[in-house]
């Protein structure tokens, strides 16, 4: 079965047990998916505990939820089937970082097996994963009221600046030492034993 690895980010204004509880919230979980791929999307509530029923336009299954490591870690295993790629199963595990108060970092780690590999599955599940992850920040930050301010990316600087710098800090390198550091001396070695 071919096999796709994912891996993203995702910050979200709350704290670590907020983000924690929203990621078992199932009415927030369900407005998350609906708004990452449309009205006819749905989580439901399956016939396990902490287990539930995914139907999406491109894949419908079940999503089971085990807690790893409350509340830093844990996984998401699911089994379904698509129209394009046949039989998927695979699971994604997430970290949560703490940021400080009211900032928790997702890591998302997801790892998919399909049964057949159409062309472009690599980019749209990637696409697809951006798309979730935006809308779920979305829908936490509605339930959840945040006096911080959205992250703003960092601005990238020209690349002739970004030359300019790697040049200099390369030139500096060389005569501070730190580029190719002087070997360190031995030491004494002894004579051998008579």
């Amino acid at each position: 079965m071919p096999t796709l690895t994912l891996h993203d980010e995702l910050t979200v204004p709350v704290s670590r047990a907020v983000a924690w509880a929203s990621l078992h919230d199932l009415p927030l979980l369900d407005l998350a998916v609906k708004s990452a791929h449309g009205d006819s999307a749905a989580l439901t509530r399956g016939p396990l505990a902490l287990s539930y029923r995914l139907v999406l336009p491109s894949f419908e299954g079940t999503v089971q939820i085990e807690d790893v490591e409350r509340p830093a870690r844990l996984r998401i295993s699911f089994l379904g089937r698509s129209p394009a790629s046949g039989v998927v199963q695979g699971q994604a595990q997430c970290r949560l970082e703490l940021m400080g108060d009211e900032r928790t970092l997702l890591h998302w780690s997801v790892v998919l097996q399909t049964e057949q590999q159409p062309s472009g599955l690599k980019l749209r599940s990637i696409a697809a994963l951006k798309a979730q992850l935006q809308a779920l920040e979305t829908a936490v930050r509605q339930h959840h009221a945040s006096h911080l301010p959205l992250p703003t990316p960092p601005v990238r600087k020209p690349w002739p600046q970004r030359l300019i710098d790697w040049y200099l800090g390369w030139f500096a390198g060389i005569f501070n030492g730190t580029l190719y550091p002087l070997p360190k001396p031995k030491p004494p070695s002894e004579p051998p034993p008579k």
